[in-house]
């Protein structure tokens, strides 16, 4: 991505193998709340998680395809923030595994504070 490039989102990806099904993945609203999910419950400043960001491949380069979109979708936005912030066994370091008590309102909340998109991926199949 180029430096300073504000990822997007609407990005369309049709299955190859079923031209029926897509996904729309609102890339700005996935990492825009990976990102509050570092700070708010991985105790990451505003600097931390932007420097998180800014270093790892997985933010700062859009899906290419339907599979990869796909792939990024399988997991939560909480269990990437954790593992990319806290590496992969976080909850030994006592973080919850799964989106604690009170995530989706917080999510919710952040969602229309930051006038994001409603949700970061819709599949149509």
């Amino acid at each position: 991505m180029i430096e300073n490039e504000k990822p997007q989102d609407g990005l369309l990806f049709v299955d190859e193998n079923n031209p029926n099904d897509f996904i729309i993945f609102n890339f700005y609203t996935w990492v825009s709340i990976i990102k509050g999910i570092m700070v708010f419950y991985g105790q990451k400043t505003e600097d931390e998680a932007q420097r998180i960001i800014n270093n790892t491949p997985l933010f700062t380069r859009p899906p290419q395809n339907y599979l990869e979109a796909s792939l990024l979708g399988h997991e939560e936005e909480y269990y990437w923030a954790m593992v990319m912030s806290h590496g992969e066994r976080f909850f030994d370091k006592g973080y919850s595994y799964t989106a604690p008590e009170g995530y989706l309102a917080w999510e919710d909340n952040y969602i229309q504070e930051h006038n994001l998109a409603k949700a970061s991926l819709f599949f149509n199949d």
